[in-house]
C-alpha cells in the first residue's frame, strides 16, 4: 500500500506536471519550467554541508561535507528533465542527502541543456566534469535521474571507448536508454504515469533522435566492462521497459547489476518528499557505498 505522501504525489503530479509535459518545447516554456522547479523546491543546506558553486573549467556544484567517511571519495550528481527543464538548484536536496548517507562530497553538473545548446554539449559538460573531479578525488561514484541516468551511461560508454578509468559505481532512476518513444510501457502505461507522457516526439535536444548511437540512445551501447549498476523504477512509469532492457543488456553482458521495480510508483518519484523516496534514497547510498 503507498503512503498518503505518495498518493498525494501522485494526485499533484496528475494535476501538475503531466500536462505541461504536453506543451512545446519552446524556450519560454522551457524557462517558466526552470523557476517552477526551483521555487517549488526549497532547500536550506543542514548544518556540516558547505555550497560550493563551480563557474570554471566545469560548471556546477559542491556540496561539501565537513565531517566525512569517504575523504577521497565524491558523488557525480546528474539531474534529470529531458535535456531541458532541469536544473541543479531543485535538486539540492536529494543530492545532499545522498552525499550525507555516503559520507562524501557531491558535485552536480549544471550542464547545457535545450535550447541553448544540443547533442553532443551535455555530453561534453558531463566528460569535463567527470576529469576535472577525476584530478581531484581518487573514487567517483555516479547517480542519475531519468536524462541525467541517461547521461550517466552515455559518459561511462564514452570513457570505455576511449580506454579511461571507469566510475565505481553507477546508480540509475528512471533511465532512459532510446530517444525514440516506441516501447510499450510507453503506450501501455501512458494512463497510468501521472508523472510523465508516454509516446510522443522526441526531445528537440537531439537533432537525430533516431540515429543509432550510443551516446543519445544507450541501448545500442556494449556494457561489457561496466561497472556495478544500480536501477530504480516505478512500475508504472512509460519508461518502464527501458529499465527492463537495460537491466537484460547490462546482465547479459556481465555486469554486477541490481534492479528494483517499485510497485504502484512512477517517472522519478525519488523527487518526492515521500517514505518510498526514503527507503529508495538508503537503498541507493548502501548500493554507492560499497566498496
Amino acid at each position: 500500500m503507498l503512503s498518503q505522501a505518495a498518493e498525494k504525489a501522485i494526485e499533484f503530479s496528475r494535476k501538475y506536471l503531466k500536462p505541461a509535459q504536453r506543451e512545446p518545447f519552446t524556450p519560454e516554456m522551457v524557462q517558466g519550467a526552470r523557476k517552477s522547479a526551483d521555487e517549488g523546491n526549497p532547500f536550506s543546506f543542514p548544518a556540516g554541508v558547505t555550497l560550493e558553486e563551480v563557474a570554471s573549467p566545469v560548471k556546477g556544484e559542491f556540496y561539501r561535507l565537513e565531517q566525512k567517511k569517504l575523504k577521497d571519495t565524491v558523488l557525480l550528481f546528474l539531474h534529470g528533465g529531458a535535456y531541458a527543464t532541469g536544473t541543479v538548484k531543485s535538486r539540492r536536496g536529494l543530492a545532499v542527502k545522498l552525499g550525507q548517507l555516503i559520507s562524501c562530497d557531491v558535485f552536480a553538473v549544471d550542464y547545457t541543456q535545450y535550447p541553448e545548446g544540443r547533442h553532443p554539449a551535455a555530453q561534453n559538460d558531463v566528460e569535463a566534469a567527470y576529469a576535472y573531479l577525476r584530478e581531484r578525488y581518487s573514487h567517483i561514484l555516479v547517480f542519475g535521474e531519468s536524462a541525467g541516468a541517461t547521461l550517466a551511461l552515455t559518459l561511462t560508454l564514452s570513457l570505455k571507448e576511449k580506454g579511461e578509468k571507469l566510475p565505481d559505481r553507477l546508480a540509475l532512476f528512471s533511465p532512459v536508454i532510446s530517444q525514440l518513444s516506441i516501447l510499450t510501457s510507453e503506450y501501455l502505461n501512458d494512463d497510468r504515469d501521472p508523472m510523465l507522457v508516454g509516446a510522443g516526439d522526441p526531445v528537440p535536444y537531439f537533432t537525430e533522435p533516431a540515429k543509432k548511437d550510443p551516446l543519445i540512445s544507450p541501448i545500442y551501447g556494449d556494457f561489457q566492462g561496466f561497472p556495478p549498476m544500480m536501477i530504480n523504477c516505478g512500475s508504472e512509469e512509460v519508461k518502464l521497459d527501458h529499465s527492463l532492457i537495460l537491466n537484460y543488456l547490462a546482465t547479459k553482458a556481465g555486469v554486477d547489476t541490481a534492479l528494483k521495480v517499485w510497485p504502484g510508483l512512477f517517472h522519478v518519484f525519488v523527487l518526492f518528499d515521500m517514505p518510498e523516496s526514503d527507503q529508495a534514497v538508503k537503498q541507493i547510498a548502501d548500493f554507492l557505498r560499497k566498496d
